[in-house]
């Protein structure tokens, strides 16, 4: 696009710009540090909102304004919707919904039914940007010299050495060194010059403090201090990743476990040092300052207050339209049929229940174990089972938070083993490579062990590339880790650690907790002699990004520790005295069972047998029958998304590829964890039990008649919208625009210093999620559907905080479902909208899941099931 330039500089020598605000370095840092990404170390992937900076505004407005900052798009192509119109899976209905609600007047709306159909291959990209067209952008058009293809390599090597986590054996900074003070030694003391540092004028200015620095950089760069934020602002812009890394270190050291001295500011004096150097190497020492060099028309200023997003209203619509379309999908189904009635659930009591995280994947597991067994129930909660703690496992180096990253744990669980663990000097008897381990790091020796061990492991790996086995080489899958240990609960002083944390819980907290959850889905009657507590957790090969797999209410951590905490606390006597005053009696009969679910590999752990043993659970062995077919029923339901799946073999084929998959050293795709997720229901299991949702559901128990004052609900959505809600709009941007919102393709990541990926050795670090886990996502927002009436809902969203942002601004869309008569209401800041529907839209009906899967490959409408039986 060509921009008509202006001969007059950005900013005029006059009085008035004599009057402006003395610019406030620090200010101007913290303002610029919340545009940037929230992602901190891989070790601890949580998802969230990729755009949380911008959730005060109105959703469409929000994510115009995030494209004009950092040059994105902010919707798909307007071919792919009308292709999906083609395909039926955006329908007329919605279409006039969408319009209906794009704020337009009686005549604009017509004048837009008349564009929706017309081509158009360039409306979604991405707008005029501070990113990319800002006033840094002078440099390369102006005076042709390419900074960030200079500076950036140097930058990032001096970051990726200071905050190296492992990967390297000489560590850059001395005990307690800051950034800059080890840059500035480097700069000092070594040999050999640090380029393009050793630069005269810029090697003398290193001896002032990080903010002199600044500031003198941006007087000889700039030139004027109304500028002085916007160049900061798109100087961090140019590598999100690692300014973002920073910052997220800064603000929370422990997120590091090698805790390293570092701020933004330190990082942004650095950073302009060396632009300083080249600007002098390349334009001489009289080189135009920023403010001096001439500016197109579609330059935006931030001086001039911003800038006003653009919201393209044809894309607005048609994204609406697919929105509304697949909502409908599930809304519709809810509605009760001719032949349902309101009558209660059957009072007979279950075989087992199974208590599952609310997690999508657990989804379909849900509805295959209720299938091969219907005598059992399954419930959904918040995979922490609201237990939040640290935890330290037995062969952890430092503890983890096992809960949602909005909530700060006050306890420490350790993990002991029931068992003898081998000494150091048995395991290096093996005889194996990997066991084989040298302490002396010399030149010559780190050599000599290269040329001579490093051909054996270059062979290995090699053999495990092109014939991977089913088993991980010397790594325990979670199916595969030992369960002889026992956890630490139970609290014998009051004394804290050193860290300030309470060593384990009283018995009154623990009933605080196992009740708490009870109450929130429901069940505080009609226990099963057996009650399964399913965690889950992923395990992969060559996946940097594993933590992304794993449980986002327990903060990117498998929630095996959760589920046996809860297990063990509900099962003591002690506890359950406490929740008997209480109102909630658990029989004698009924024992609580901790376990596992591999998503990736489709297989289960059961923890903790010994105490099994001293306590049998009789129908545990017809549930883990009735589980192991629910494992390979939706082992094959997954393999339809692979290509190289079996696509109509038995499932134990299907079971069989899932696991080599998820070993094999050369698979981008162990599974498509959370892609195409798109509900979240809150509600009691019969709202659910009798659809078929395709896998997209975030499914939480709860019952209304319990919750007369929505307190109950609140603790509820205070998890599911920033954790459900996290996970749908960080798959939602990553597929809109995976370039700046995602991490692109995983085929050319390097883990940089074990703190994030790049492209190659000198590339920013990559936030967001790679392409491989999103090329099947539709993206859409995420509809969370609740069995509770407008009124008492009120009541809970008032009592949400800085949460109901999310509802206001429409982040998320807010359904309340009337429990008595089904009936539906839409939420927006102006109230209630009741949902209505044609009476000719049929959900279409099936028998069983297998009729529904048979053939297809993309992603299916809700499905009502014919049961024979009410």
């Amino acid at each position: 696009m060509a921009y008509r330039e202006i001969t007059q500089p950005l900013v005029e020598n006059s009085t008035a710009t004599s009057k402006k605000t003395v610019f406030n370095l620090d200010a101007s840092i913290e303002h610029i540090a919340h545009w940037l990404p929230a992602q901190g170390p891989i070790k601890d992937f949580i998802h969230h909102n990729t755009l949380h900076a911008f959730q005060q505004h109105p959703f469409h407005e929000g994510i115009a304004i995030a494209a004009k900052t950092f040059g994105a798009r902010s919707y798909l192509p307007l071919e792919d919707y009308q292709a999906m119109y083609q395909q039926g899976r955006i329908n007329k209905a919605a279409i006039e919904w969408a319009i209906e609600h794009s704020d337009c007047t009686k005549p604009k709306q017509e004048a837009l039914r008349e564009t929706l159909f017309e081509a158009d291959a360039t409306s979604h990209y991405p707008p005029i940007s501070l990113a990319n067209h800002g006033i840094r952008n002078a440099w390369l058009t102006q005076l042709e010299v390419n900074l960030n293809a200079l500076v950036h390599p140097i930058l990032f090597r001096l970051l990726g050495n200071f905050l190296d986590q492992g990967i390297s054996r000489w560590s850059l900074p001395k005990n307690g060194e800051h950034f800059w003070d080890s840059v500035l030694r480097l700069a000092k003391n070594s040999l050999l010059p640090l380029y393009p540092l050793n630069e005269p004028v810029v090697h003398e200015l290193l001896s002032a403090s990080p903010d002199d620095v600044i500031k003198v950089c941006l007087k000889k760069i700039v030139g004027n201090e109304e500028l002085y934020e916007q160049y900061l602002l798109e100087m961090l812009l140019a590598h999100p990743g690692w300014a973002g890394m920073v910052h997220v270190i800064e603000q929370n050291p422990k997120s590091l476990l090698a805790r390293r001295e570092i701020s933004l500011k330190e990082m942004i004096a650095v950073e302009l040092a060396i632009e300083l150097a080249f600007l002098h190497k390349k334009k001489g020492t009289q080189f135009l300052g920023i403010a001096a060099l001439p500016y197109t028309s579609g330059t935006p200023l931030l001086k001039d207050g911003g800038f006003k997003p653009i919201i393209p209203l044809r894309l607005r619509v048609w994204h609406e339209a697919m929105e509304w379309s697949l909502h409908s999908e599930l809304l519709q189904a809810l509605k009760p049929k001719d032949t349902q009635t309101n009558a209660s659930e059957s009072k007979l009591l279950p075989e087992a229940q199974a208590l599952f995280c609310i997690d999508d994947r657990e989804c379909s597991l849900r509805r295959h174990l209720e299938a091969s067994n219907p005598a059992i129930e399954t419930l959904g909660a918040a995979g922490f089972f609201g237990i939040d703690f640290l935890y330290q496992g037995l062969d952890d180096a430092y503890p983890v938070a096992q809960c949602p990253n909005i909530i700060i744990p006050k306890h420490l669980i350790k993990e002991a083993s029931s068992q003898q663990k081998p000494s150091d000097k048995t395991r290096s008897k093996s005889g194996n490579l990997t066991n084989m381990h040298f302490t002396a790091h010399s030149m010559f020796r780190g050599w000599l062990f290269t040329q001579t061990l490093g051909i054996g492991y270059a062979i290995r790996m090699a053999w495990n590339v092109f014939r991977p086995g089913s088993k991980l080489p010397n790594i325990r899958t979670l199916s595969e880790v030992e369960t002889h240990t026992h956890l630490h609960l139970l609290r014998e002083s009051e004394e804290p650690t050193e860290e300030g944390y309470l060593l384990g819980f009283s018995f009154p907290e623990m009933a605080d907790r196992v009740g708490g959850l009870l109450r929130n889905i429901g069940l505080t009657q009609h226990f099963s002699p057996l009650v399964v507590i399913v965690a889950h957790g992923s395990s992969s090969v060559n996946n940097p990004h594993f933590a992304a797999y794993d449980c986002g209410a327990c903060s990117g951590k498998p929630g095996a520790p959760n589920a046996r905490a809860f297990a063990w606390m509900a099962n003591h006597d002690a506890v359950r005295a406490i929740l008997f005053d209480r109102g909630i009696e658990i029989p004698v009969s009924t024992r609580f069972v901790a376990a596992l679910h591999n998503t990736s590999r489709d297989e289960i752990t059961y923890f903790d047998k010994q105490l099994l043993e001293q306590h049998p659970a009789p129908g545990l062995p017809a549930f883990q029958k009735a589980m192991k077919q629910a494992l390979e029923n939706n082992a094959g339901e997954r393999c339809r998304w692979f290509e190289l799946g079996p696509q109509s073999q038995p499932n134990e084929k299907a079971h069989q590829h899932v696991i080599e998959r998820s070993s094999s050293i050369f698979e981008p795709r162990p599974e498509y964890n959370h892609s195409n997720n798109l509900y979240a229901i809150v509600g009691r299991r019969a709202l659910t039990k009798n659809l078929f949702m395709d896998r997209r559901a975030f499914l939480h128990s709860y019952d209304s008649q319990t919750d007369a004052q929505g307190d109950i609900m609140a603790r509820i959505l205070s998890a599911v919208i920033p954790v459900c809600g996290g996970i749908n709009l960080e798959y939602l941007f990553s597929r809109i625009d995976n370039s700046v919102y995602g991490a692109g393709t995983k085929l050319p990541h390097n883990v940089i210093g074990l703190l994030g990926v790049a492209n190659g050795v000198e590339g920013d670090l990559r936030t967001g999620l790679p392409s491989q886990m999103i090329e099947v996502h539709q993206p859409s927002r995420l509809l969370i559907v609740v069995e509770q009436t407008p009124a008492i809902l009120d009541k809970t969203i008032a009592k949400l905080g800085a949460l109901k942002e999310w509802l206001d601004n429409e982040w998320v869309r807010f359904v309340a479902c009337h429990p008595e008569n089904r009936q539906l209401f839409l939420y927006s800041v102006n109230g209630w909208e009741t949902v209505e529907f044609a009476d000719d839209n049929e959900t279409p009906q099936a028998n069983l899941s297998e009729e529904i899967l048979l053939g297809q490959t993309e992603t299916i409408p809700v499905h009502q099931f014919i049961r024979i039986h009410a």
